[in-house]
């Protein structure tokens, strides 16, 4: 039977560290003179055109150009974000995740990329770790704003990708947010969740995950075959 699994990558694959949220703090306080002063809640599950969107908003910059102005943040954002990245020590990949994307290959499952994280940058926090290659294609922050929007677009890009059509209850999105699990339930597809935050549990077990876990090797991926 056929299944797409799509794989989130900040808090999923990988932990970032608070690297990507500093940088924009910076760049908005180079830029403008004040920082959003972004915390955890503020972009995890999100985008990143839609927290720049939000930052702005937060320090209250007006401009009749605002998808230009979100365009020039986050250039200087992928700019600055290889060096930053590749030197910092604190992000690492979550080794339950490569586990469990072994045993989707090895049900030959299909698979790919759904992150809030525009191409670029996902491609620079994956390539950290020789992970870039390994997926055949994904859906990133620029392609909607919404995580509901990636859903779908998901499975258009499957097609074009993979050749493959897929119903929307045979998708499963790997993620660590109540968003992803929201986007899954949206578009009629599954979710597992990792609760990563301990204190993040209660909301993920109140949101529309289709299973919560600790770790990702406690997923059986028999009880996703009907």
């Amino acid at each position: 039977m056929k299944k797409l699994f799509l794989f989130d990558i900040d808090g999923t694959l990988i932990s970032p560290g608070n690297i990507a949220r500093k940088l924009l703090d910076k760049i908005f306080l180079d830029e403008f003179g004040k920082s959003p002063n972004f915390k955890y809640d503020d972009v995890a599950g999100s985008t990143d055109l839609l927290i720049v969107e939000n930052g702005l908003s937060r320090i209250k910059i007006k401009s009749n150009s605002k998808n230009e102005l979100i365009e020039r943040i986050l250039k200087l954002y992928i700019e600055k974000l290889k060096s930053a990245f590749e030197k910092s020590t604190k992000p690492f990949v979550y080794k339950d995740t490569l586990k469990l994307l072994n045993k989707v290959r090895e049900k030959k499952y299909s698979y790919g990329i759904l992150t809030g994280n525009i191409k670029a940058a996902a491609k620079i926090k994956l390539k950290k770790f020789n992970l870039w290659n390994e997926f055949l294609f994904g859906v990133y922050g620029e392609d909607a704003n919404s995580r509901a929007d990636l859903v779908w677009l998901a499975r258009e890009k499957a097609w074009e990708e993979l050749e493959e059509s897929f119903h929307f209850k045979d998708i499963i999105l790997v993620g660590d947010t109540v968003s992803d699990a929201e986007a899954a339930t949206q578009n009629g597809a599954k979710s597992i969740i990792a609760s990563r935050i301990d204190d993040k549990r209660t909301a993920l077990e109140k949101s529309s995950a289709t299973i919560v876990v600790d770790d990702l090797n406690q997923v059986n991926l028999n009880d996703f075959i009907n």
